[in-house]
């Protein structure tokens, strides 16, 4: 039932994701795991969800359904500390953004113009999180697999990267500020991983994991066997969650925000793996559990 529902994308299925994003806001405002309500957290998040959607639905990176959807608002409300507009939240977006101009390099249209603007969004990421450098693999990847490998196409990206590198650079040195600018390129990390001691945060995100990898055996044979752009795609999904796993363990000062990272490319390989239950009871008893234990960390 829950599977038949979700099957397709009309507006209903949007409203009714949104309303229970709305229900893990109220819910984790009063248990106190979301600090504070207003219109701006609301309005970033629908941003997010509009950037989200776009880039999977524009590059096709999972069938006509809202399982993706419905799958990345319910991984949030399982980690409500990720509700909070932060330096974490920004760098995700941007590379939500970045991310958009990657796999849309199928297309040979303004080719250019693509690996630039990826560039681009990498360096004003990388001043909001300097470890987030690690995701202008995925562009060199991207050219790699369609095939766009020259020596300009090489370069280009290099070029959208230092862009607001250089633009930072002379705002600092105008005012005196370069202290600020060299802490970017201060390449330490603590691998302190106390914050994630935590049963239940455990227990969810293996449950997610699980959920990845049984997604990734289903799928991965039968996106390999086609030699179409969705197997491109899906290598590139699969690095895509590799370099955000490897962004989690590179950040400094974790506080449950930068598990945003993660829930993005996660919600689509499982959504992949949805559309593969032929029994779509199966399909509904996934779905209802995961539905569930979303909200064992709002009263726990």
């Amino acid at each position: 039932m829950l599977t038949n529902f979700f099957s397709n994308t009309k507006p209903v299925n949007t409203v009714f994701i949104i309303t229970l994003f709305m229900c893990y806001l109220g819910i984790g405002f009063f248990t106190g795991e979301v600090g504070h309500l207003n219109f701006g957290l609301f309005f970033w998040f629908l941003t997010l969800f509009g950037f989200v959607n776009f880039v999977n639905s524009r590059n096709d990176l999972t069938f006509d359904n809202s399982y993706f959807f419905l799958l990345f608002v319910i991984f949030i409300g399982c980690f409500p500390m990720t509700i909070h507009i932060n330096s974490f939240f920004y760098s995700n977006l941007i590379l939500v953004i970045y991310v958009r101009r990657v796999y849309s390099l199928q297309s040979s249209k303004n080719i250019s113009k693509k690996l630039f603007d990826s560039g681009l969004w990498i360096g004003i990421s990388f001043l909001i999180e300097p470890f987030s450098l690690v995701f202008i693999i995925l562009t060199y990847l991207a050219i790699l697999l369609h095939q766009h490998v020259d020596y300009r196409k090489l370069l280009i990206p290099l070029l959208g990267l230092v862009t607001p590198i250089i633009l930072s650079f002379t705002y600092h040195l105008w005012y005196e500020k370069l202290d600020q600018f060299y802490v970017l390129f201060h390449w330490y990390t603590s691998y302190d991983f106390s914050f994630y001691n935590n049963l239940t945060f455990q227990l969810l995100f293996g449950v997610i994991f699980l959920l990845v990898f049984i997604s990734f055996i289903l799928k991965t044979p039968k996106a390999l066997s086609v030699k179409n752009t969705f197997r491109k795609n899906w290598i590139l999904l699969c690095f895509h969650i590799l370099l955000a796993c490897t962004l989690l363990v590179l950040i400094k000062n974790r506080n449950g925000t930068e598990i945003l990272y993660v829930l993005f490319p996660a919600a689509i390989i499982i959504a992949n793996g949805f559309e593969l239950f032929r029994k779509k009871w199966f399909a509904d008893i996934i779905l209802l559990l995961i539905f569930l234990i979303s909200f064992v960390p709002l009263f726990i």
